[in-house]
This record gives C-alpha cells, sequence and structure tokens, in this order.
C-alpha cells in the first residue's frame, strides 16, 4: 500500500510542485530509500483526487502512519519527516528565484501568488493549521476590529518574546536570517522555505512568506545582514521601494523597541502582505498641510494617533515621514505623560506604506515603550485589567486592528459563557485570569442567558477589551487635553491647517 501513498505523492508533486517527469524516477528512488524500501513498483495515482488537494495534509497523512509504525520516525519529529518529504519533490531554491523571475517580468501580483501557492502547496505555509483559528469581524466596535483565536501557534509572554530577539550568536544567528532556507536544527526545520532575492535603497533584501500567516499572503521582508532593527531615513526609502517592487502589498516595519515591538528585533526586517487593515478604512480627519512641497497630511480617526502622509514622490514623502521622525523620537510633552527617553529610548514609530493610482500612502504610528509601578507591563501597552484577553506586545498587525489572540481563549471564553447559562457556578484555578470578567458580566447578565445570549454577550466583551487595549496604546488620547497635546507635536513638526 505504501507503493500507491508513494505514487501518490509524486503525482501531487507534479501536479503542484512542478517535478518533472525526467526527475520522477530519481526522486521515487530517493523516497524509496527514505521510507526504507528494498524497492519501488510505480502504482497509477489517484490522479482526479490529487488534483483536488490545496495542501499536502491528506496526501502525506498515510505516508507519515507508515513511517511511524515502522519507526522510521519518532513522535514529536513529524514535522521534521514531513518537511524534508517535500523538500525532495519541491524545486530547488535556484529553480524557484528563475520561475518567480520569469513570472514577475510579466505580472508581479502572478509571481507573488506563484510563491505563496508553492509554500502552501509544499507545506511551508501551514495551511491547515491557519485554518483551525477562529476569526470574525467585530461588529460592535467602532472600526469594525478583525479578531482571530490564533490556534495555530503558542501564547508567548514578553519575556519569552525578549528571549528570542535578543539570540545572536550560532548558526544561524537567528529565525530570520538567510542561512535558514534549508536548515534543520534548533527545534525548527526550514528545509522547504523558499525564498526570492529584493533590492531595497541599494540593499540585498530578500523575502519569505510567514509559514503561521496572520493574514493572506502575510510574508516578510528580511536583511541579507543579520542587524538590528531600526528606524532611520532610510528606512522609509526601503518601504517606499518594496511597494514600487510589489504595489499589490502593504508594508510595514514594527517599532523598533520592546513592548510596542512585538517582534524579533535582532534582525532588521519588515511584514507585509496582501491585506486591509481596519486601519486603513478609519476616516481621515481634516487635510493638512506638510512643510514639505506635494505632500500632504491628515490625521487618522483612529483607536492610536496616526499621521498619514500622501504624495506623488516617494523622495517627498520619504523626506516629510524623516521630518516626523526626527521630532518624535525627542519629543516630551510632561502634561500627558510622554517622555521620549529616560534611562532608555522610549518613544518609537511604526511606519507602514501603500501603493495607490494617486501616489504612496505613509501611516506614520506613533508608539511609547516607558513603563511605570502602575504600569509595568507599559502605560501605552494592554492594561493589566485587559491581561486575560491579551497581554502580549501589541505590535504592526494588532495596531491596524487585526487581533491576534491566544489559543487558550478557545477553551477559556467558553467556559465564561456557562456562568451565564448557570452551568458554571464557581470559577475553577484554571481560569482564575477571567475573575474580575465574569464577575462584571454576572452582576450585568445574570445567570439565565441562553446559550446563544451568553456567546453573544461573552464575544461582544472581547470586542469592547481589543478597542480598550487600542485605546492604551494611544500615547495622545481621545479626549480635549490629548487632542490639543497632538496638535502642539503636529506644529512641531509644522503640520498645520
Amino acid at each position: 500500500m505504501i507503493q500507491k501513498h508513494v505514487s501518490n505523492l509524486l503525482e501531487y508533486a507534479k501536479l503542484h510542485l512542478g517535478l518533472s517527469e525526467v526527475d520522477t524516477v530519481y526522486e521515487a528512488n530517493r523516497l524509496a530509500e527514505k521510507l526504507e524500501l528494498t524497492s519501488y513498483d510505480a502504482i497509477s495515482p489517484d490522479t482526479e483526487w490529487v488534483k483536488t488537494l490545496d495542501c499536502p495534509d491528506a496526501m502525506l497523512a498515510p505516508i507519515l502512519a507508515y513511517a511511524l509504525e515502522k519507526g522510521i520516525v519518532e513522535e514529536g519529529e513529524e514535522e521534521f519527516f514531513t518537511s524534508e518529504i517535500l523538500d525532495m519533490v519541491s524545486p530547488l531554491p535556484s529553480k524557484t528565484i528563475s520561475d518567480f523571475n520569469e513570472k514577475y517580468a510579466v505580472s508581479p501580483d502572478d509571481a507573488f501568488n506563484m510563491l505563496y501557492d508553492l509554500g502552501v502547496k509544499n507545506d511551508y505555509v501551514k495551511l491547515s493549521a491557519i485554518r483551525k483559528n477562529i476569526e470574525w469581524i467585530a461588529e460592535t466596535t467602532k472600526n469594525k476590529l478583525e479578531i482571530t483565536i490564533n490556534l495555530s501557534k503558542p501564547e508567548k509572554s514578553n519575556k519569552m518574546v525578549a528571549k528570542m530577539r535578543n539570540v545572536s550568536a550560532g548558526y544561524p544567528k537567528c529565525m530570520l536570517c538567510r542561512e535558514n532556507v534549508g536548515y534543520v536544527g534548533q527545534g525548527r526545520t526550514r528545509r522547504n522555505m523558499r525564498t526570492v532575492p529584493l533590492k531595497l535603497a541599494g540593499e540585498d533584501w530578500f523575502w519569505q512568506f510567514s509559514p503561521y500567516a496572520y493574514f493572506h499572503q502575510h510574508g516578510i521582508a528580511i536583511n541579507f545582514e543579520h542587524i538590528p532593527m531600526a528606524l532611520t531615513a532610510k528606512t522609509f526609502t526601503k518601504l517606499l521601494d518594496f511597494v514600487d517592487y510589489a504595489p499589490q502589498y502593504f508594508i510595514g516595519s514594527n517599532a523598533c523597541l520592546p513592548i510596542v515591538g512585538g517582534s524579533i528585533l535582532a534582525h532588521e526586517h519588515f511584514q507585509g502582505g496582501k491585506a486591509t487593515f481596519p486601519m486603513f478604512l478609519a476616516p481621515e480627519m481634516e487635510e493638512l498641510k506638510t512643510p514639505i512641497q506635494g505632500v500632504s497630511a491628515c490625521v487618522l480617526d483612529w483607536y492610536n494617533n496616526v499621521i498619514l502622509l500622501k504624495g506623488k514622490d516617494k523622495e517627498s514623502v520619504a523626506k516629510m515621514g524623516e521630518r516626523i521622525l526626527d521630532e518624535w523620537v525627542k519629543y516630551d510633552d510632561e502634561s500627558v505623560g510622554v517622555f521620549s527617553a529616560t534611562y532608555a529610548q522610549h518613544n518609537a514609530l511604526a511606519p507602514i506604506v501603500q501603493k495607490t493610482e494617486d501616489g504612496y500612502k505613509l501611516y506614520m504610528q506613533l508608539r511609547n515603550n516607558r513603563c511605570d509601578d502602575t504600569h509595568p507591563d507599559g502605560i501605552f501597552h494592554a492594561h493589566k485589567q485587559y491581561h486575560n484577553i491579551k497581554s502580549e506586545a501589541i505590535g504592526l498587525i494588532e495596531a491596524m486592528g487585526r487581533f491576534i489572540l491566544p489559543g487558550r481563549l478557545d477553551y477559556q471564553l467558553k467556559e465564561v459563557e456557562k456562568f451565564l447559562t448557570g452551568e458554571n457556578t464557581e470559577i475553577a484555578e484554571n481560569m482564575a485570569i477571567h475573575t474580575d470578567m465574569i464577575e462584571e458580566l454576572l452582576e450585568k447578565h445574570g445567570n439565565k442567558l441562553s446559550a446563544d445570549e451568553a456567546h453573544t454577550v461573552v464575544f461582544e466583551r472581547v470586542e469592547w477589551v481589543c478597542e480598550r487595549i487600542l485605546e492604551n496604546t494611544a500615547v495622545f488620547k481621545n479626549d480635549e487635553q490629548g487632542k490639543k497635546a497632538f496638535d502642539r507635536f503636529l506644529a512641531v513638526c509644522e503640520i498645520k491647517k
């Protein structure tokens, strides 16, 4: 029977991964060796079934089961085995780049679509895991936030993220380095990863898709060199160069400080892809003038503080971005608790770029990572009363309105609902984190709700919390004092009516 499954795998590779008929016998013998078969007899594959597969899980399952049964692979090493199998029948990195460039010459969008499809079909992009995520649009929120309960990746604390971001030794130096292509070790496998090169501001970069995507075609642009994240004037040029190269995508840089940059900061990289985040749809306030000719500005009607720059000339847009950056990194306003630096730098920016028919859009999110005794995890971070829903850093994606909530909530929110129906009466130890929320909901709604009513109440509470967290991240609050403070900063940047 294993012979049949191998035939299906080879057919899958020919249909979906570009395996040449000429190379089929060669790959069959490699697979036979891996599966410890003494011979391989070609059996007619289930071609029509294989054609329908949009990812390899169903086709790989019996091969993996065979390998586990025969002791070829041990439990816990399944991903290492399947990535090796799929790498065998995937195009080499050089062939991937060649095919990408050939298609890019005709259509950039088609080229990136091809690369993404390859990542899904060879299981580097974990489509089956991503499909497990729970997603919905928050209809109760002002800006229709997007909320995901992430069941494909474990929750990481800020301390764990800090440990990961500081990895800068060994081989590869970090999880983003280009040496990861084909790498196996340190508890991960990148055998089946494929990348394409980029030129940003004259520097060598490359693009890869994220295996656990947070949105459609979620990818990462990564510097060839292992250098730390930094926000400089050149950053704006790099981002603008990228949307010239891939105009169908947005691209953005996390703020380059802990807490406000929920990402690996040891290696310069950007995140982008095909997504229209809620922030992109936020109403634009009054159009403002800037000191740079041809560049206009406005403030978004958004939860945190975003200055949107628009212009047809990318050098001019970059120059205005640099002007705002230079002012913000040293800007203090004691009246609203904004201090650019104390023992360390606190003010930071998260720039995001889009290209449209009218020119370039540069969104400048103002961020600050200062902590104090009242808010030891961050004054402009999710406050402690909301940590039962979200405690991790609020980075680029969530600051734009797409929340990635921890997988534990799938179980915990269902348990909260049972309190509102009367099924649960005592708060178990593993639910203690939600004690305050449960008590508040019971006081307001009682414990006689139907299952559907309880579900609606709990999910609307999550939506409400996500809005409050975004408000927490605003350095200038949406009140009279905050608006006046924001106006003072705009004046410093010579942005005015």
